[in-house]
């Protein structure tokens, strides 16, 4: 009974045993299968501890660097799983770690770049290892973002050359183009930033507008204002080149007025034009020198030998690298030679001081030294010709003298004599415009006295009414003669007189017709003839006859008393003129008849009664 129970206690302990050994096995293998796969809860991601530690520990610490998603930090989670070996049996986990993190710092290269920053993306991409990444591609990558960036920096560049035209709308054109770049900085930022230096280099240029109003119109005045408008331009504008263009311009439009003033000795002009130029304009040191000369030119223009010693001082004061240096020299010789010369002026008008000949004649030989190169020699020459006058007044005027003395004869004689005395003063005498006026006042004494009788003969013809006789006679005083003035006033009346008889007498001739058209033909002919006539009364007497005629010839017509009849006498009464003492009759008896042609006719025309025209009547 023993031995069974014994045996039978081995055969279940042995049976326990097993199944113990099973699970404490089992139980090591799970525990470290879990170990190997579960990443520890709190372990040490030191240097130290890491170079110790397990892949497990390695992977983790690299999944907590990999997730702060930097650049650096991926480069060391990358750089924590590089140093396993590549049989390690968590190869695959660790592959993917590393693909997923190189992407990662490819996609923050990425957005560098979309940000604007190309230089720093490559740097980014070029920092993913080699022996973990795709190299082809990161380089297809970098090589995509190169063409991308130069693609937008060639448009820039187009842009901004069309903003140095002054092409404002085509450089839009052209920046509309960055907004099919594929790159977000330069879609945005980049093209809201040329926009915006679009419109302001627009704007710039509108303030050049009146810069080229005042270019055109030309003038200091307006120079200088193109050049202050101008230079407000600065130096970081595209239309800072244009503005430069325009003060360039007007720059060399002031030289050549300046080169005007110069010529002409223009010294005021120039020093004003001189004062005005500005402080930043490249014609600053043109302007001192311009303001140096200006200044000697007014003191050499005082013409004393002082202010000519001044004005060399001055001009010697430009610099031999002045643009004015070897115009300044050229005065300076001009105005040195002037000062000798004003010595031999000043000398000569003193000598001709006492206005003797001898020694005015010694004063024009010390003038006549001075040069016709010299700036003195006009007022030398005016000088000399002063006292050449004097010369030939002195000389002549004894001559003119005896003519007036000569011509107190009163006769024709006398004044003949007095012409043939005065005549010996020649046309290049000083005397002469006097000598001749006196001349001709004798002249026509002469030829009054030579005239006057054939005009008296001409008087007394005319008023003989010997008209034509009259006008032979007076027309023998030619033309220029003292009296013929006189003589053609005479004339001209007389000439009237003849028109005033032929126009009478034809007057009479048509009037004796006696017709109605015939009186009235002789009152206008006899009407023109002028009142001062020596037939104005005969005339006025014939157009108060021949009135009476028409009144007369009205008032025998309208007897019949018949329509047509008063029409006709209303007709020739209307003819008959104003003035005249038949006039009155005339209207009173046109009122009449109307009254008979119109019933309630009162005097005047009804607005339903037309005034009988003025017919012409044949008898």
């Amino acid at each position: 009974m023993t031995t069974k129970i014994e045996g039978s206690n081995w055969k279940v302990s042995w049976q326990f045993l097993s199944l113990i050994l099973a699970l404490t096995f089992g139980g090591i293998g799970f525990a470290a299968t879990s170990v190997l796969l579960r990443l520890p809860t709190n372990p040490s991601c030191s240097k130290v501890s890491l170079f110790f530690s397990s892949a497990t520990n390695r992977i983790y610490c690299a999944q907590l660097k990999a997730e702060k998603n930097t650049v650096d930090d991926l480069l060391d989670a990358i750089a924590l799983l590089q140093v396993l070996s590549e049989d390690h049996p968590l190869r695959n986990e660790i592959n993917r770690h590393i693909s997923e993190w190189s992407n990662d710092i490819l996609i923050l290269a990425q957005s560098k770049f979309d940000q604007g920053n190309l230089e720093e993306a490559i740097a980014i991409a070029r920092k993913i290892p080699e022996d973990v990444a795709n190299r082809t591609m990161i380089e297809e990558k970098i090589s995509e973002w190169g063409e991308i960036w130069q693609s937008a920096e060639k448009i820039q560049e187009d842009v901004e050359a069309k903003l140095r035209e002054s092409q404002w709308n085509q450089a839009f054109l052209e920046a509309v183009n960055l907004l099919n770049v594929d790159n977000e900085y330069w879609q945005t930022t980049k093209y809201q930033e040329i926009v915006k230096t679009i419109n302001l280099a627009r704007e710039e240029s509108k303030q050049l507008d009146g810069a080229y109003v005042a270019l055109r119109q030309g003038g200091v005045d307006n120079l200088l204002k193109t050049i202050e408008i101008a230079s407000i331009i600065p130096a970081t504008s595209y239309s800072y080149n244009e503005a430069n263009k325009l003060i360039e311009e007007a720059e060399n439009k002031i030289v050549v007025i300046v080169e005007e003033y110069l010529v002409d000795n223009d010294w005021n002009n120039l020093s004003n034009l001189a004062s005005q130029i500005p402080e930043k304009s490249r014609l600053k040191n043109q302007a001192r020198d311009w303001n140096i000369l200006a200044s000697a030119g007014r003191n050499a223009n005082l013409g004393t030998v002082s202010s000519m010693e001044l004005a060399i001082a001055e001009a010697e004061q430009i610099p031999s690298d002045s643009k004015l240096y070897l115009q300044s020299r050229e005065l300076i010789q001009n105005w040195i030679a002037q000062k000798e010369d004003l010595v031999y002026l000043a000398s000569a008008r003193e000598i001709a001081r006492s206005g003797e000949i001898e020694d005015l004649n010694a004063a024009i030989a010390k003038a006549e030294l001075i040069g016709s190169e010299n700036p003195l020699y006009r007022e030398s020459r005016r000088e000399i010709n002063k006292w050449q006058r004097e010369i030939q007044v002195i000389q002549d005027r004894p001559i003119l003298i005896q003519a007036r003395q000569i011509a107190e004869g009163g006769n024709v004689q006398s004044w003949q004599n007095a012409i043939n005395t005065a005549t010996q003063i020649k046309s290049n005498r000083a005397l002469y415009s006097e000598a001749s006026d006196l001349i001709r006042q004798w002249r026509r004494n002469i030829e009054r006295v030579e005239d006057r009788p054939i005009l008296d003969q001409a008087i007394a013809l005319g008023s003989n009414n010997n008209y034509q006789q009259a006008i032979n006679v007076a027309s023998r005083i030619g033309r220029g003669r003292a009296l013929y003035s006189e003589a053609q006033t005479n004339i001209r009346n007389w000439r009237r007189e003849i028109n005033a008889q032929e126009d009478l007498e034809n007057a009479y001739q048509i009037a004796q017709n006696s017709d109605p058209q015939s009186l009235l033909q002789a009152i206008n002919i006899a009407r023109r003839i002028p009142s001062n006539s020596s037939v104005g009364y005969q005339s006025r007497q014939a157009v108060e006859q021949w009135s009476e005629q028409l009144l007369n010839n009205a008032m025998r017509i309208a007897e019949t008393y018949s329509l047509s009849a008063l029409e006709d006498a209303i007709n020739i009464a209307q003819m008959i003129p104003r003035g005249t003492p038949a006039y009155n009759t005339a209207q009173q008896r046109i009122k009449t008849w109307k009254r008979n042609l119109f019933p309630g006719f009162n005097g005047e025309n009804p607005s339903n009664i037309e005034e009988v025209p003025l017919q012409e009547t044949s008898y």
